[in-house]
């Protein structure tokens, strides 16, 4: 719009030098100024745009545009100008009023507030390519505005000729080479909808156009060309209305005639998208069958899945098919509703099967669809294998499954094999962690094993010395009594050091529940303590006294300090110390951010190279001879899993720290029995 405003602009000024009369001179600084007037509005309107500020600059956008419609009714009032002068030299040039000043000034300070806007933006942007951008326009502007204010110098008769003028002509350059080189604008859509445009004007209006030209001639015997053109329009809006109008125009129809239509389809829609949140298997069937059976009405909807390995396809889930267990329906791969499934991969509607067979196994098809209470079987195909089968029966009012039905369920079926998919490779995940989780745990029991093993053998040794002399020292007093205690003493001491291992060893479901932080580090220190005597470990504690309780599943994070505190009495070879610390931190700024429990495990071994630390928590990664290396990726796992964070320090010769930071309150993850769950990339990663 604002190189067609220029464009006029310019028309008028090439016109009014080559007129002859002064009549047709005043005539043609219309055509100047209807041009002229709206260059300063547009050119702002097209910086603003330019830089994304329409919005915020509203008011000074509505402001330039209402002085150029004052300046238009001042133009037809023929109070602009008040005549034409001949210049010798020039040509004719119009003759300013008082009220001119208005035109002259918006045509300074409108661009240039809009070329402020460009600079400015220029001055602050670090994107390159924007940058660019806003250089061209700018330099173009410049040249354009600067040349086009010369063209005011003969209307005031200043004896100085409108020397850059032409240069308004360059303005187009720099912009066209912006749009080329900078992709300034997607020019090649205005293009291509041009070309378009033109070709259905010319092909279907040109013809219209004389068809009802020679309509008039035969029926009424004239030709009114007025009333041709004023046809002509019509048919152009019309056309140009109809698609933009029509889609409004039915979905305001369907809501106004067929309001349950309109519910359905945007219930069906809706559940679609909130099917890819569900990753169990067993959640998403009983929601895709619920969904469909309540939203359309249907008496008897069931899903079909299939096992790769059995190569069946069994019910997963179904409303209001009342099935034995002995009556369960299990197709084959090989079975005919399958077969005809994979092959025609669209609905199957079982009343057009029994009117028109497609083979000989059709009885067949028809009966598996009888038992299964359905009138259509739809497909659901991933990679081009069918993994469920979705079947639907009679709807309530007994209404027939229109094209529309079925292109909206088979849409829903697509999104559905996406769903399942994921939920799949979601449990492939969880069986892959849990089977990392179990060798982890084996490994860390190998190790207490062959720790409690010597700590148990010394008590044991007390308890044999005291059965071997007993009778021979029985009368003596004080040999019982003495003796008796320490027996005693030890053997609840043996209890307690089973019991702790039994505690870790025994598999649990997960439970998360409100736990005292510092009981479950403790529990965990003290069966760990043999073996760092054992390596001149000293393990020290320095728990919190008032720390909030936090939601964990006790036995998971059990693992997490077996496996850091291992680790610590193994960094060091020649003995040292371990320091065990809790405390309540907050967290603000970074995610995630909260309330949080911070443990502490400092040692003073050997510490991490940097190269290594970035590896850590990579499953399989270790720099020991011995030990699987899933230590530290399980323990970041279920530390992640509870909604917290495991932090690293630590230097070469002087020791190591981890930082495991759980949150205060009931975390998300863990609580999801609903099926629904957060995949994100770090528990992909890890």
């Amino acid at each position: 719009m604002l190189c067609l405003a220029t464009s006029i602009w310019h028309l008028g000024r090439f016109v009014i030098a080559i007129v002859g009369s002064s009549e047709s001179a005043h005539q043609i600084v219309y055509l100047i100024y209807l041009g002229a007037i709206f260059i300063p509005p547009l050119y702002l309107h097209f910086s603003l745009s330019l830089v994304n500020e329409e919005k915020t600059h509203r008011r000074v956008l509505v402001g330039a545009y209402s002085v150029a419609g004052i300046e238009l009714l001042i133009l037809l009032s023929g109070h602009l100008t008040s005549g034409v002068r001949l210049d010798p030299h020039l040509g004719y040039y119009e003759i300013p009023t008082r009220t001119y000043v208005l035109h002259f000034l918006a045509f300074v300070l409108v661009p240039t507030y809009g070329l402020f806007r460009l600079i400015e933006h220029y001055r602050v942007s670090d994107l390159p390519v924007k940058k660019n951008q806003l250089k061209y326009v700018i330099f173009a502007s410049l040249i354009g505005f600067l040349g086009g204010g010369t063209s005011f110098l003969p209307i005031v008769q200043a004896p100085i000729p409108p020397f850059g003028a032409p240069l308004t002509y360059f303005y187009t350059f720099p912009i066209a080479y912006a749009i080329a080189r900078y992709r300034l604008m997607d020019i090649g859509v205005v293009i291509r909808k041009g070309v378009i445009y033109a070709l259905l004007l010319s092909g279907l209006l040109v013809p219209c156009y004389a068809i009802v030209v020679v309509s008039q001639y035969v029926i009424f015997g004239l030709i009114s060309y007025s009333f041709s053109m004023v046809t002509l329009v019509l048919l152009t809006v019309v056309g140009f209305l109809f698609p933009k109008l029509r889609f409004k125009t039915e979905d305001a129809l369907e809501r106004a005639l067929f309001n349950k239509r309109s519910d359905f389809r945007e219930t069906l829609l809706r559940s679609s998208k909130d099917m890819v949140s569900i990753v169990d298997i067993k959640a998403l069937s009983e929601n895709l069958v619920q969904t469909i059976g309540k939203t359309l009405a249907i008496e008897k909807v069931s899903l079909l899945l299939n096992n790769d390995g059995s190569g069946s396809y069994h019910l997963e889930a179904s409303a209001g098919l009342d099935l034995a267990l002995s009556d369960r329906v299990l197709l084959h791969r090989e079975g005919p509703l399958v077969k005809l499934l994979q092959l025609r991969r669209e609905p199957v509607v079982k009343e057009e099967l029994e009117w028109v067979p497609v083979g000989p196994e059709t009885s067949q098809t028809v009966q598996t669809m009888s038992k299964l209470g359905a009138e259509i079987s739809l497909p659901i195909i991933s990679k081009d294998k069918l993994i469920g089968i979705l079947n639907l029966g009679h709807k309530d009012d007994r209404t027939i499954y229109s094209n529309e039905d079925l292109e909206l369920l088979t849409m829903l079926t697509n999104q559905a094999a996406i769903a399942i998919e994921n939920a799949r490779l979601y449990e492939n995940l969880k069986q892959s962690q849990d089977t990392l989780r179990r060798a982890d745990r084996l490994s860390s029991l190998g190790l207490l094993t062959a720790g409690l093993a010597h700590e148990i053998r010394n008590p044991l040794v007390a308890i044999r010395t005291f059965t071997q002399l007993l009778p021979e020292r029985y009368d003596d007093a004080e040999f019982r009594e003495g003796f008796q205690g320490l027996a005693l003493k030890e053997v609840d001491r043996i209890c307690g050091l089973i019991n702790d291992l039994l505690s870790f060893a025994r598999p649990s479901k997960p439970n998360v529940a409100p736990e005292n932080i510092n009981d479950v580090v403790d529990n965990i220190a003290r069966i760990l303590e043999t073996q760092a005597k054992e390596k001149n470990v000293a393990i020290q504690r320095d728990f919190g006294e008032i720390l909030p309780k936090v939601w964990i599943d006790r036995e998971q994070m059990k693992q997490v300090f077996m496996n850091l505190i291992l680790n610590a009495i193994q960094a060091m070879h020649e003995g040292g110390s371990i320091s065990i610390a809790t405390r309540s931190v907050s967290r603000h700024g970074a995610e995630p951010s909260g309330e949080f429990v911070q443990i502490e495990v400092r040692d003073t071994g050997i510490g991490i190279s940097e190269a290594d630390l970035q590896h850590i928590f990579d499953p399989f990664f270790t720099s020991k001879d011995e030990g699987s290396g899933l230590g530290l990726a399980v323990s970041h796992q279920i530390v992640q899993e509870h909604g917290g964070f495991v932090t690293v320090e630590s230097t070469v010769g002087k020791g190591t720290a981890f930082f495991v930071h759980v949150p205060v309150g009931k975390p998300v993850r863990p609580a999801a029995a609903n099926g629904r769950a957060q995949v994100n990339e770090a528990n992909l990663n890890h």
